[in-house]
């Protein structure tokens, strides 16, 4: 028997040693040692024998389960070790009172002489004369040192064990609980050879609650080894593991049917479900559930479930694969009946296995999308992997690999990929060879390898040949809309959108992608804004999941055109609930989308909050050029500049390997503009502008001509002029000017009039000015407005102008702190005070310094009267975002809640506007202007 030290038992060892040197004393002590079946009652008894014979105690152990319906036969054992001449006693005479007292005599007179340890295990099973004997002896009129140690039968918590009342109510109780989690790497290097690090070793106490007897049940398998937590939780598949029979063993018919029932259904078990299934009525089923809680099976609670998830896996393998395999088939089947949700009667269907059932697809479909939504892909993947072990119809067949592909690019993109390429090639009939060619060109496209996706659809229109126009038409579609967005020398191959549209096939699905390739097109043209954001709708109408470029290139058009409220609804259509991690990269599209939203709308903190999350999934994506990765890193690099914080900018460029010179791809122009934006907050203004005219130049290669995309010419604009080349950034920023007024967007155009503006001087600068303000005061642009608004009032000072400039330094200030633009305010205060030195700046409390940009805004918004649902809705996160910022505020400031806001922050002007705005329902939404 292992010894307790250094099992977690500190505790109840004190207790052990305190009972010996009490009874040394010559008190008699009874000690009864409890807990469920495998906490070590045994060991602990044996521990307490060691202690008492090295306290000189005559120490006498039996077990009680070997006679329970013999009488004194737990005697008999015990006066073996006491009294050889005396143990023979109970056998020779029938038993009676006077044999007991004869008996208890015998000890009490020995345990004068020699103090004694009387050790039982499993006292709960010993023959009532026994029992009576055991009590009869601790009730010793005179001092006898005397220890009565007893472990109780396996019982659950809060049932006694039948021992007789006397003998419970005058023991001293110890308990055996779990082992802590932190003991367990002991315990297992010792019993089981295993070495557990800290997170396996919390999986083991998740798994076993840190019961001995499970943990060496769990571990059997992984003896002189060191398992992961990952290796460590598989160890729970339906298999048979040790020591089964102490927890199942003589359990009748019923309650071992229920205790299978309640297994297979897990999460799902409900009293009457697992009746149901065990085929037992309701009270039948109440029956065996005492009996269950009662062996210590299940926790005494409800809905039934077992008191450790191994016990559950225990039960599980005790059954044999055909019946277990019949039982997740019939839960399933109850729960579809019954209407318990997809989700269930899913998780039934895999457990089952390939069962030839044509009901069972359509659950296990709907359950994987859920799943998915859910950020759990790998329990999505298993769900479609059960779907495709059924017998489906190749067109079924051929969507759920498809779906599965997207799940499977998300961790490994060049199998996903072989896998694709493997079933288009296996593939027969038209339709669906090509459906497997157009998802392999869109996965190699997010991977960096445009060219690689053209060569598939080539080759596979050239396997088709002209036996199917409908699939040679789509391919040369597809094949259009990878070329649009690449290198002219790629892009001169293509198929012309015009022929494409001539000879466009009946609507359907494939109007959709032509829709798709339309508003691309019309946003890199840059000449009709309104076609684009028809085009735009069209792909986004009923969208299905799994179709990530149907969200990402229509939410794209309808950004870059302005349409945010109504881009902004249908990245929270595809967004993953509760805040679950992303498991497909549509995930990470519609939280870029998001991002780029925020962005437009002036939201720097907005943007940041919405991609650091991902920020490691995501940097190890795009150091392996996963197109979406980039693009989302190029979004975070440029908020988090004009936040202030290059370094984390800087860092992050680095760790993605994107701050070298970059190859020819569709996002390199971003990663340009971000580092260009990053050049200039730290002042390296001629890198900014080569990286800026760098983006402009592959722009114009690819065909892009509208701004809207990347005002590179304006940008660089305003850095050429504070570098005094006046001619060349006038070039620049008329140019744009005259494509941003063909696309037509206040955003744009202003965009355009503010850099034109710089590049001139005298009156005419400052009615440049004026006009950019006016403009972009009408757009969602808040960040560029307040930008504006610092030159025009830079500009008016000089011209003596000190009102209007204080006005214009004001208005931007509040702009610039509302965006959380840390640079651009700094900027704005210089300006204002050396136009008006005589202002101070806007009183603050010293406190609010202590706050990041996103708690003061929610906090200002808060004072002026907003509920936490229109804050939500007016910054565009979550309801639990708000009380989450609003609580971690409410701490730094020493507040209790929003009562004591007036205390801290200052009424405003703005924010008391925009809180009457609210109150009459003319708050400002995305795409327009705000109320001033």
């Amino acid at each position: 028997m292992t010894s307790l030290s250094g099992a977690g038992r500190g505790s109840e060892l004190a207790r052990l040693r305190a009972v010996v040197e009490r009874a040394r004393t010559g008190r008699p002590t009874t000690v009864l040692l409890d807990g469920e079946p495998g906490s070590g009652k045994s060991a602990a008894l044996a521990e307490l024998a060691t202690m008492a014979a090295e306290a000189g105690f005559q120490v006498a152990v039996a077990k009680a389960r070997n006679s329970p319906d013999t009488p004194f036969a737990a005697v008999e054992g015990l006066l073996g070790g006491l009294l050889p001449s005396a143990a023979a006693l109970p056998a020779q005479r029938a038993p009676s009172d006077e044999l007991l007292c004869e008996l208890a005599g015998l000890v009490r007179a020995q345990a004068r002489r020699t103090p004694i340890a009387v050790c039982l295990d499993d006292a709960a099973h010993a023959d009532p004369w026994s029992l009576r004997w055991l009590s009869a002896l601790s009730e010793s009129a005179l001092p006898t040192p005397l220890v009565i140690a007893l472990s109780a039968g396996d019982c659950g918590s809060g049932h006694e064990p039948p021992l007789t009342a006397e003998l419970a109510a005058g023991a001293e109780h110890i308990r055996l609980a779990g082992l802590p989690t932190a003991a367990l790497a002991d315990f297992a290097a010792a019993r089981c050879g295993v070495e557990l690090d800290e997170e396996s070793a919390a999986v083991c106490h998740e798994l076993t609650g840190g019961n001995p007897g499970l943990l060496v049940a769990l571990l059997s398998a992984h003896t002189g080894a060191a398992p992961t937590a990952e290796e460590v939780r598989a160890t729970t598949g339906p298999t048979l593991l040790p020591d089964a029979e102490r927890w199942l063993g003589g359990l009748d018919e019923p309650a071992l049917a229920l205790a299978r029932a309640v297994a297979v259904l897990g999460v799902d078990a409900e009293i009457a479900l697992a009746a149901e299934l065990a085929g037992l009525t309701v009270g039948e089923a109440l029956a065996g559930l005492d009996v269950l809680v009662g062996r210590c099976l299940l926790a005494n609670r409800t809905p039934p479930a077992f008191r450790h998830p191994l016990l559950a896996t225990m039960v599980v393998g005790g059954i044999p694969v055909g019946s277990r395999a019949a039982l997740h088939l019939r839960a399933a089947e109850i729960l579809r009946d019954g209407h318990y949700g997809v989700t269930g009667v899913a998780r039934q269907l895999v457990a089952a296995g390939p069962l030839g059932l044509g009901w069972t697809v359509r659950p296990l479909r709907i359950a994987a999308r859920r799943l998915a939504r859910e950020g759990r892909p790998e329990d999505a993947a298993q769900h479609l992997r059960g779907v495709l072990r059924e017998r489906l119809r190749p067109r079924v067949r051929s969507a759920v690999r498809r779906e599965l592909a997207t799940l499977d690019a998300f961790v490994d993109p060049d199998l996903a990929a072989r896998q694709l390429d493997a079933a288009r090639q296996e593939a027969e009939e038209p339709e669906i060879t090509t459906d497997y060619a157009v998802a392999l060109a869109g996965l190699l496209t997010e991977c960096g390898r445009p060219a690689d996706a053209v060569a598939v659809l080539d080759d596979t229109a050239e396997r088709l040949g002209g036996a199917a126009p409908v699939q040679s038409w789509r391919l040369r579609l597809h094949r259009a809309f990878i070329c649009a967005g690449g290198p002219s020398w790629l892009a001169r191959s293509a198929d012309r959108v015009d022929d494409l549209v001539a000879e466009a096939p009946q609507p359907g699905e494939k109007c959709r992608e032509l829709s798709m390739l339309r508003a691309a097109e019309a946003v890199n043209a840059g000449e009709d804004r309104t076609a684009a954001v028809c085009h735009a709708r069209q792909a986004l109408a009923g969208r299905a999941d799994g179709q990530a470029r149907y969200l990402w290139y229509g939410c794209s058009a309808l950004v870059l055109a302005d349409e945010l409220t109504e881009a902004w609804t249908h990245c929270g259509r595809a967004r993953l609930a509760n805040g679950a991690p992303p498991g497909r990269w549509e995930d990470v599209a519609a939280e870029l989308l998001r991002a780029v939203i925020c962005r437009a709308r002036g939201d720097l903190a907005g943007a940041a909050g919405a991609l650091t999350p991902m920020a490691g999934l995501l940097c190890a994506a795009a150091s392996a050029s996963q197109l979406l990765a980039v693009l989302a890193v190029s979004a975070l690099v440029e908020a988090r500049a004009l936040m202030g914080e290059p370094d984390a900018a800087r860092a992050l460029l680095a760790d993605c390997g994107l701050d070298h010179d970059l190859p020819l791809r569709q996002d390199t122009p971003a990663v340009l503009s971000a580092r260009a934006v990053l050049w200039e907050q730290t002042g390296d203004l001629p890198r900014a502008v080569e990286d800026h005219l760098a983006a402009g130049r592959l722009l114009t290669e690819c065909g892009v001509r509208n701004p809207a995309v990347a005002p590179w010419r304006s940008r660089a604009a305003r850095l050429l002029v504070e570098a005094g080349e006046l001619p060349e950034a006038a070039r620049l920023a008329a140019a744009e000017l005259d494509d941003a007024r063909r696309w037509g967007t206040p955003r744009a155009i202003g965009t355009a009039e503010h850099a034109l503006a710089l590049a001139e001087t005298g009156a005419r600068r400052t009615g440049l000015l004026t006009n950019a303000v006016a403009t972009l005061a009408g757009s969602p642009a808040r960040l560029e407005l307040a930008s504006a608004r610092l030159d025009l009032g830079t500009v008016l000072g000089a011209a003596g102008r000190v009102d209007e400039a204080r006005a214009e330094f004001t208005a931007a200030l509040s702009t610039a702190r509302s965006c959380a633009a840390r640079p651009l305010v700094q900027r704005i205060t210089a300006a204002r005070q050396a136009v008006c030195p005589g202002d101070a700046d806007e009183p603050v409390d010293p406190l609010l310094g202590r706050l990041t940009p996103q708690e003061l805004k929610i906090l200002r918004l808060a004072r002026a009267g907003h509920t936490n649902r229109a804050i939500a809705d007016r910054l565009y996160v979550t309801v639990r975002t708000v009380e989450f910022h609003l609580s971690g505020a409410y701490r730094k400031l020493g507040i209790a809640g929003r009562q004591q806001l007036a205390e801290v922050i200052p009424a405003t002007e703005p924010a008391t506007a925009t809180a009457r705005a609210t109150a009459t329902g003319t708050a400002a939404r995305p795409g327009h202007a705000h109320p001033r």
